[in-house]
């Protein structure tokens, strides 16, 4: 009879425990902010709210975000290769050093969100918001963003080459050294943006505005042309373009 009272009375107890660890664990995640998935999720959360989640250093690649409200997260590092963000609303966001190809940001909100060093290559960031954004050593290789607003941006040594920027606006950006190699700028504004050092060479500038713009005297213009309608600021000169051959149509909107 003691043997049994023994076995009962250890039962209870282990039973108790694994109680108050389950309800341990609970509370822990209550007061957690990473989101409860695995760090290798990569579903679809589409309209979800994601404000102030801690997904640094996960891998997210392929995942469907659209719609979903990040703001105040923590991204970096992460992984998140061909995401869709389409929609999404990102407000003083944490991508720093996160891996972003190939992601589709069309149409999102990002003010004050900060990219630094992140990796956007092919990243599709169309009519993007991205007013006082940090993008200080982003690479944008071959991104395409198309009317998307960088007005206010800190991009210094940020990477835009072969990067489609077309009617994007640099208005007042902070662009010391950053590269538009071989980018597509027709009809881009840079008024008022320090371009210091940047390398705008391999270009054809055409309805490009360089209002107020400073800096340029020591940017980098080998091998690009001013095409009609290019604003250049007094003492910056560039032969014009000659005339393109054959007829075709280039869609920028």
């Amino acid at each position: 009879m003691a043997m049994r009272n023994t076995a009962l009375n250890f039962s209870i107890a282990a039973i108790a425990a694994l109680v108050l660890a389950q309800n341990g664990s609970a509370d822990a995640q209550e007061s957690s902010h990473h989101v409860a998935w695995a760090p290798s999720y990569g579903g679809s959360c589409q309209a979800c709210d994601l404000r102030g989640r801690n997904m640094s250093g996960w891998d997210i690649s392929r995942a469907n975000y659209p719609d979903t409200d990040l703001s105040e997260s923590l991204l970096r590092g992460t992984r998140a290769v061909g995401v869709v963000f389409t929609n999404a609303v990102a407000l003083n966001t944490d991508f720093r050093q996160a891996t972003l190809d190939d992601a589709k940001f069309i149409d999102a909100h990002l003010e004050t969100s900060r990219f630094d060093k992140a990796s956007l290559r092919n990243a599709d960031l169309s009519r993007a918001v991205m007013t006082d954004t940090k993008l200080r050593g982003a690479i944008l290789t071959g991104a395409t963003a198309r009317r998307t607003d960088f007005s206010g941006a800190l991009g210094q040594r940020a990477d835009f080459s072969g990067a489609n920027l077309g009617n994007a606006r640099f208005v007042n950006a902070k662009l010391n050294n950053a590269v538009f190699y071989n980018a597509v700028l027709t009809g881009a504004t840079f008024a008022g943006a320090d371009l210091s050092g940047a390398n705008l060479s391999s270009m054809r500038l055409s309805e490009v505005n360089f209002d107020g713009a400073t800096g340029l005297e020591t940017a980098n213009f080998e091998n690009s042309c001013a095409a009609a309608g290019t604003i250049l600021p007094a003492g910056v000169e560039l032969s014009p373009c000659p005339p393109l051959e054959g007829t075709f149509t280039l869609n920028f909107d």
